[in-house]
């Protein structure tokens, strides 16, 4: 029984040990100013800026329309928002008070994942998840 355990143990060791995505934390003004590694250099700030989060999470002016099959909601023209309808619950619950960010960066072989803070109106809080790969939405 014992050795075939062993086998089973390396074979979860190696699964466990994937490399994953790095998230790049720091302050806001240097989270901005990392930049995409992709053909189309942009930057965080960039991403944060693109997805027009006063208007989509503040003010209310733009609807946010989240995917019905995966959950995403696309926020301006050149992101998307991957927790949209985790965003959709917590606006309806919480509204929003503060957006705060960007609070990590993940950069990605031709995109940047900019996480950013929503705060609500009674002090909860939800970390919201924009990718770009700075190319408008259905073309990249």
């Amino acid at each position: 029984m014992r050795h075939s355990l062993f086998p089973l143990l390396a074979l979860l060791m190696l699964v466990g040990c994937k490399p994953t995505t790095e998230t790049l934390r720091g302050t806001p003004s240097e989270l901005s100013a990392i930049r995409s590694a992709g053909e189309k250099p942009f930057s965080a700030g960039d991403v944060v800026t693109w997805a027009q989060p006063d208007d989509h999470f503040r003010d209310r002016t733009a609807k946010l329309e989240v995917g019905a099959a995966d959950g995403k909601a696309l926020l301006g023209r050149l992101v998307m928002l991957e927790n949209g309808a985790e965003t959709a619950a917590f606006l309806k619950a919480h509204g929003c008070a503060q957006i705060s960010g960007p609070i990590g960066v993940r950069k990605l072989p031709s995109a940047l994942q900019v996480d950013i803070e929503l705060t609500g109106k009674d002090g909860e809080k939800l970390i919201l998840i924009l990718t770009s790969d700075g190319t408008p939405a259905g073309e990249g």
